[in-house]
């Protein structure tokens, strides 16, 4: 057991430092920081246009909620949420409406 242990320690170790030679190789080099960015821009962009102040109709602050709700609704919502996490194995994954104050 002890040989197996050193063994997995050996790999482990050798994994980690090839992981910090390939990130030095990547910090280092401007060609690659140049792609890492281009390949970053579908996560900002995103973000940039969450935060800035939309219109309604393509996903402001008042876009497609409900006017009103009532208990069943919300239980009726969280049922289903539940019933869906149980079936995909995720606690509360869709299934139901977000229902956030205004």
């Amino acid at each position: 057991m002890r040989a197996l242990f050193e063994s997995m320690m050996a790999a482990s170790r050798a994994h980690a430092k090839w992981e910090m030679e390939m990130s030095n190789n990547i910090v280092r080099n401007r060609k690659h920081l140049f792609i890492l960015a281009i390949m970053m821009l579908p996560l900002i962009i995103p973000a940039i246009g969450h935060a800035a102040d939309l219109p309604g109709f393509i996903g402001g602050k008042t876009a497609y909620g409900p006017s009103h709700y009532n208990p069943t609704m919300f239980y009726g919502s969280m049922a289903v949420g539940v019933c869906a996490g149980l079936i995909t194995g995720c606690i509360g994954a869709g299934g139901g409406f977000v229902i956030t104050p205004a």
